[in-house]
């Protein structure tokens, strides 16, 4: 089961990393080292979350269409894998609970 439980989480964050690359394209408009400086930070970084809510909001409306839906998706994504997580930490407890 852990095999399995890995294979998932690994398939969900590189489509989180392929969401999040997506985003930051948007908020770059073309402009590869924006795209580059955005993709680097942190992403929970409190500057970073700031810096692309300004950039979001000077978006167009179609572009801000798109990027709520790639966020959306992205806190789907996000909310797999905390599942996975919850899951691996079951089926842990569980194992050590067979070996004692």
């Amino acid at each position: 089961m852990h095999r399995n439980i890995s294979r998932a989480y690994y398939a969900l964050m590189a489509e989180h990393h392929r969401v999040r690359a997506a985003h930051m394209k948007i908020l770059a408009r073309g402009d590869a080292m924006l795209e580059r400086k955005l993709l680097r930070a942190e992403e929970d970084d409190e500057g970073h979350i700031e810096e692309v809510v300004t950039y979001e909001e000077r978006l167009s409306a179609a572009q801000r269409r798109r990027v709520y839906k790639l966020s959306s998706y992205g806190r789907k994504i996000e909310k797999l894998v905390d599942a996975l997580l919850k899951l691996q930490e079951t089926s842990d407890a569980l194992e050590r609970g067979r070996h004692k």
